[in-house]
């Protein structure tokens, strides 16, 4: 973290890039940001620290089919794959970020999140609670893989040796997969009855959630996602992130190819010299 000495004096910078000369206001500025980024990072170590809970839990209760468990291996291969063959990284640094600046993604994230995350994993704990096995199997699925999707993004967004289209395709894979499984979610719970709902364990119903309350509520859930992430998969990552990452990346492209160039005829004619 910068620390602001009094003015006149440099700023002490033990682990970012502020410029010791800078103006105390732009050192404040920065340190401001740099505060807030451990604060988020903290933030953020929790919530993987449930999805990897949620992700352990589902795929050893049974829950997850196996070929959602064989596209998540398949993926990560494939993945690892494409980023040493075809999409090899242009800059030894880390990428630039190609949706920097866009202060609406971060809320539409925290939106995606809400929707795709929290509230599905409270209906899985309010369908075990309910004895409800239908919603269970329906539901896991897409909880799963995205719970895989966030833990395959963290490791790829904070690698500097995951290229740009690399890191645009895991968003991509997995929201195309689980647009299938949210369908089939969406499917079970228009043909459920109020009978598969509620009582297994002892559930009353009669308590504050009535079966048929909680068959809305599955539903407005199950619709919800599939609005959410088929906007997200048609009209933001494709026509939006896809085309900008693959922009940049092909200019880093072209300016690393300069750069050489430029190199080697350098060095060219510094040995013509001698």
């Amino acid at each position: 973290m910068a620390e602001v000495l009094p003015a006149g004096d440099k700023i002490r910078d033990y682990d970012s890039r502020v410029d010791p000369d800078a103006p105390k206001s732009v050192a404040q500025e920065e340190a401001e940001k740099r505060r807030k980024s451990h604060s988020l990072l903290r933030y953020f170590s929790i919530i993987q620290i449930h999805v990897i809970t949620l992700v352990f839990t589902l795929a050893s209760s049974g829950l997850v089919p196996l070929e959602d468990l064989a596209f998540v291996a398949f993926t990560t291969l494939y993945l690892a794959f494409m980023n040493a063959t075809i999409f090899k990284p242009v800059t030894k640094g880390p990428p630039p970020n190609v949706m920097a600046g866009s202060n609406w993604v971060q809320k539409y994230a925290l939106f995606a999140a809400g929707v795709g995350l929290v509230a599905p994993s409270s209906y899985v704990l309010g369908s075990f609670v309910h004895g409800d096995q239908r919603a269970l199997k329906a539901t896991a699925p897409h909880l799963f893989l995205l719970g895989c999707q966030i833990l395959t993004e963290n490791v790829t967004f904070r690698n500097n040796r995951v290229s740009l289209p690399t890191r645009a395709l895991v968003p991509i894979f997995y929201n195309v997969r689980r647009l299938f499984t949210i369908v089939e979610w969406v499917k079970v719970d228009f043909h459920k009855g109020a009978s598969e709902s509620m009582g297994m364990h002892g559930a009353d119903p009669a308590g504050p959630i009535s079966p048929h309350h909680w068959i809305l509520m599955g539903r407005y859930l199950a619709i919800a996602n599939l609005i959410v992430w088929a906007f997200n998969l048609f009209f933001f990552l494709i026509p939006v992130f896809l085309p900008r990452t693959f922009r940049k990346h092909y200019e880093l492209d072209a300016s690393a190819s300069k750069t050489k160039a430029k190199d080697a005829d350098f060095d060219n004619a510094t040995s013509t010299d001698f």
